[in-house]
């Protein structure tokens, strides 16, 4: 089994891992982990012109991997062995992508719960990955 925790970095980030270390057990084989950050794009395209390619590189990657070590450190001091990657663009487009390149069976995350009334009970990301993702979701609160 395959599963990907989506990771945002935040408090939910670690919610959702402390509970995939929490449950690892439910699995009869150790399932294979992968985390995965995806960083929206720049709202000003015109931002790489004016700092340059290489220093918006280095801040995205910078970001990603600070938002990739909160879940890191939780799997890291469990032993429980796992593969981190970033991406630049869409959240939930990505996320699916990721899940079809990968052989994903199945997604982990939190969920901040902010948005619209339509999204009371998940955050509007959540309920974009929710409409997107081809796997099962275990969204963590």
């Amino acid at each position: 089994m395959k599963i990907l925790l989506a990771a945002d970095g935040s408090e939910y980030t670690k919610r959702a891992a402390v509970h995939l270390v929490k449950h690892i057990g439910w699995f009869a084989r150790r399932p294979e982990i992968h985390l995965l950050h995806v960083r929206p794009k720049l709202p000003f395209p015109g931002a790489a012109a004016f700092a340059g390619r290489k220093a918006i590189d280095k801040y995205e990657r910078e970001e990603a991997e600070a938002a990739l070590k909160v879940a890191t450190r939780i799997l890291d001091k469990a032993s429980i062995a796992h593969e981190a990657a970033w991406k630049v663009g869409d959240v939930a487009p990505e996320i699916a992508a990721y899940c079809r390149k990968n052989g994903i069976d199945l997604v982990v995350m939190g969920s901040h719960g902010h948005g619209a009334l339509s999204n009371l009970a998940l955050g509007s990301v959540a309920t974009k990955i929710l409409a997107t993702v081809k796997v099962p979701v275990l969204v963590v609160r």
